[in-house]
């Protein structure tokens, strides 16, 4: 059951910056491009006499990073096979790289009739060759400028600039311009931000909040990217291998026949060993790789600023009105370690992809918990930092509820695998025992673990918030950024007196941080508390 339901406006979003972005298609609207428009670059000039410019033209290089697949395909399958190609082989190298090179003219004619320019105010983008399109955005609704560089655009001293606006991502939000000459795109990021109000200061020593530590080497590891990694690149290849003719059971009988006379059980442990090492491995050199010089700092006029990256290299800005907050995140691997990572907890991010937006948000790699800590009250400007503080216990009524959903997890598929044992084969029983026996205890672990996480109180200005089984999340929001309360009872909920108090927040990507499994008394007492007046006509009093 939902409860009572209230919201306001977040006062970071009021203003001009809630002007709607203009895309204008040729045809559709009053001032669509015509042919003279083209003529504006050559030195002609259009609406209030800026000329319009193009991207770099070393981007015709750039392009040719499209045949390395296929080029790649081909000497890797020419190893293989010891350099027999077949005509099924060149049939499907030929294709492959058919379709690369029309991905690559695609991009081309895109790149090629992309123009820019920055009018008064607004930051202008057309492009398209029949199709023309036209993006006028308001300097005042942007809120970041990021530059990035892959190997490609690093070795002709190119970058790609990303202009974040308020509206958040998606088609009809953020804006990008490949291939400008970096210089050029460092006084187009100064421009952009100095009529957002946000020009960037001189890099000061004393503004650097956080430089890489290799003594964080160690806490690379610890995560599950590098194992997933290793499965993926392998489950590629042997799929592309497959589609050129090279079973993959050949290649599974010759690892067996390297393995030699081992048996099952040690075939099964060398093979997983193998695979933590290589995926371990495989994790470092990831995290080195994003990584590699980072540094988090300040500049004079408080915006914040991550640089990062060895082959590509990232140069990600937050504009401080956009900051509602702090968070420290804590996966499993890495909270068993003693690390966390460090988040922000800002406007404009919400509406971009997942895994985009957890890279723009990234504060910092995996550092000591107490490191992370220092940091998130650099970033929010309080010492202590409110992550560390005290937080309210929840009722053992959640502790009961975590212990029922993972009782319940384990012990329905066991019934069934017991059940199909008692029709099929006495197999499937021992099956469903030992895995009972080994899960619920396991089950039982995590439940404590999921309780122990929750807590919520006030700090200062901020309200604090913590859940989290697998991946642990401590979050410090700005209580003048709460712009409403959603009140959550499922039946078991209401049968144990507990609710989940969603806080609303248009700095949050799911649009809420969850106060999970509270009681319903006292989440109601602190959420009017965080923000007095906002609940209380929603609420009846005994």
């Amino acid at each position: 059951m939902n409860g009572p339901t209230h919201t306001r406006r977040d006062p970071g979003t009021l203003g001009q910056a809630d002007r709607p972005e203009q895309v204008d298609e040729v045809g559709q609207a009053p001032n669509a491009l015509d042919a003279a428009g083209e003529a504006s670059v050559d030195g002609e000039r259009e609406d209030g006499g800026v000329p319009w410019r193009r991207l770099d033209n070393r981007l015709l290089l750039v392009q040719l990073k499209w045949i390395v697949p296929p080029v790649l395909s081909t000497g890797f399958y020419a190893l293989i096979t010891l350099g027999r190609l077949d005509r099924e082989a060149y049939i499907r190298l030929g294709l492959l790289a058919g379709v690369f090179l029309l991905i690559m003219l695609w991009r081309l004619v895109e790149l090629l009739t992309t123009r820019y320019r920055v009018a008064g105010d607004n930051l202008e983008v057309r492009t398209g060759l029949l199709g023309r399109r036209r993006r006028t955005v308001p300097c005042d609704r942007i809120r970041g400028v990021d530059l990035t560089a892959d190997p490609f655009l690093r070795v002709f001293g190119l970058v790609t600039m990303k202009i974040t606006t308020a509206q958040g991502g998606g088609e009809q939000g953020d804006t990008s311009l490949e291939a400008l000459r970096r210089a050029d795109a460092e006084e187009l990021r100064q421009a952009l931000l100095r009529r957002a109000g946000a020009a960037p200061g001189a890099t000061d020593p004393d503004r650097v909040i956080a430089r890489m530590d290799w003594a964080w080497l160690r806490y690379m590891p610890l995560n599950s990217w590098g194992v997933l990694a290793v499965l993926v690149v392998g489950a590629s290849a042997l799929r592309i291998l497959d589609g050129f003719g090279i079973k993959p059971e050949r290649i599974l009988r010759a690892v067996l026949g390297f393995l030699g006379a081992a048996g099952l059980w040690e075939s099964i442990v060398i093979g997983t060993l193998a695979l933590l090492v290589v995926g371990s491995v495989t994790a470092v050199a990831l995290a080195a790789e994003e990584w590699w010089g980072y540094r988090l700092e300040r500049d004079e006029s408080d915006n914040f600023a991550v640089h990062r990256g060895l082959l590509t290299t990232r140069s990600l800005s937050i504009d401080e009105r956009r900051m509602r907050g702090i968070e420290v995140t804590e996966p499993l691997a890495l909270r068993l370690g003693g690390g966390a990572h460090v988040a922000a907890v800002a406007t404009g991010l919400q509406k971009s992809e997942g895994l985009e937006v957890s890279k723009m948000r990234t504060l910092s790699p995996g550092v000591p918990r107490a490191r992370a800590h220092e940091i998130a009250a650099v970033v929010v400007g309080e010492h202590p930092s409110p992550t560390t503080a005290a937080l309210r216990p929840h009722p053992r009524a959640a502790l009961r509820r975590r212990h029922v959903r993972a009782g319940l997890t384990v012990l329905a598929p066991c019934a069934v695998l017991a059940l199909l044992g008692l029709l099929l084969t006495p197999v499937l029983l021992h099956i469903a025992w030992i895995s009972a026996a080994v899960l619920l205890p396991a089950g039982a672990v995590f439940a404590h673990s999921g309780y122990r996480a929750l807590g919520h109180t006030l700090h200062g200005r901020h309200l604090l918030t913590r859940y989290g089984t697998f991946i642990r999340r401590t979050v410090a929001l700005r209580r003048d950024s709460v712009i409403g309360w959603v009140i959550v009872q499922s039946p078991a909920q209401r049968r144990s007196g507990l609710a989940t108090i969603l806080v609303t927040t248009a700095a949050c990507k799911g649009g809420a941080y969850p106060v999970r499994d509270v009681d319903l008394a006292e989440g109601l007492a602190f959420a009017d508390e965080a923000v007095p007046g906002l609940l209380a006509p929603f609420v009846e009093r005994g």
